[in-house]
């Protein structure tokens, strides 16, 4: 992280707190302190971005990205975003609908695992993606159908950030990418990798028949994590350490398991500092 991003960073949530050149409460139904408390958290931090129980995988990991990369312009995106409910990023323009921005958020069960900002800055840049289905439910079948993050929106979430010059494809929706793949990510100062897995790779239900749909969902791939290890294949298992669900995490997988739920990986080259 720049340091001076950092110090920039700090003095725009200070400027956003106070509502310096706004005069208003905001173009949404949350709250600004809360909003500025935890942006100066993720700033410090920026392994606790949240998803909580939504399905909002993809712009968790661009935004632990961004913040980690370039706090000072992550900030700007969700100050602004806040005030104005649209923001440029890149040549990318975000427009939170006007559904999503009076949402009551506050009130929703399910968004006690996912602040407040997190929500508001993910949930943005999902919905004003989308062509079809709305981002306007935080709960539901109808949240997952319209959290779902493919590569192209990927690539071109990372690139809008400016942290990020190119990214290399290496996913497939449909058939795994193989242990040999995998064995070759190791990320690195000016690489990030973030892998498309099924998530079901991390977790094995108790019952028998939660085992077998789990079976049955990876055949999808359906969640991204941000590699933070190179992905070390052995005679019986696969060990890496990963960025998810707000915390940097290690993993020991058998390897029939990792190799089911692998779907192979985005390979992003970071903008020099220089």
């Amino acid at each position: 992280m720049s340091t001076g991003s950092a110090a920039a960073a700090t003095a725009l949530v200070a400027a956003f707190r106070s509502g310096d050149g706004v005069g208003a409460p905001g173009a949404w139904e949350l709250d600004r302190d809360a909003i500025a408390d935890r942006l100066e958290e993720l700033v410090v931090d920026p392994t606790r971005i949240r998803q909580g129980r939504l399905n909002l995988c993809g712009p968790a990991a661009v935004m632990s990205i961004w913040f980690t990369r370039d706090p000072a312009g992550a900030v700007q995106y969700a100050t602004e975003l806040f005030d104005r409910g649209q923001v440029t990023m890149g040549d990318l323009t975000v427009i939170a609908s006007a559904g999503l921005r009076r949402l009551p958020y506050r009130l929703v069960e399910s968004a006690r695992g996912c602040p407040q900002a997190d929500w508001m800055m993910m949930a943005a840049l999902r919905d004003s993606t989308n062509r079809l289905l709305r981002y306007q439910r935080p709960a539901g079948p109808r949240e997952a159908a319209a959290a779902i993050t493919l590569p192209s929106a990927m690539r071109t979430w990372l690139i809008a950030t400016r942290v990020v010059s190119a990214v290399r494809d290496e996913t497939n929706l449909v058939w795994r990418k193989g242990l040999a793949h995998a064995a070759t990510l190791s990320p690195a100062p000016d690489r990030e990798l973030l892998l498309l897995v099924a998530q079901e790779m991390f977790g094995r239900p108790p019952s028998w028949h939660r085992r077998i749909r789990d079976r049955v969902v990876s055949l999808v791939p359906n969640h991204w994590v941000v590699l933070r290890s190179p992905v070390e294949v052995g005679e019986e298992s696969v060990r890496f350490t990963f960025w998810s669900w707000g915390a940097l995490r290690q993993a020991t997988l058998p390897r029939v398991l990792f190799d089911r739920c692998y779907y192979g990986c985005l390979a992003a080259q970071v903008v020099s500092d220089g």
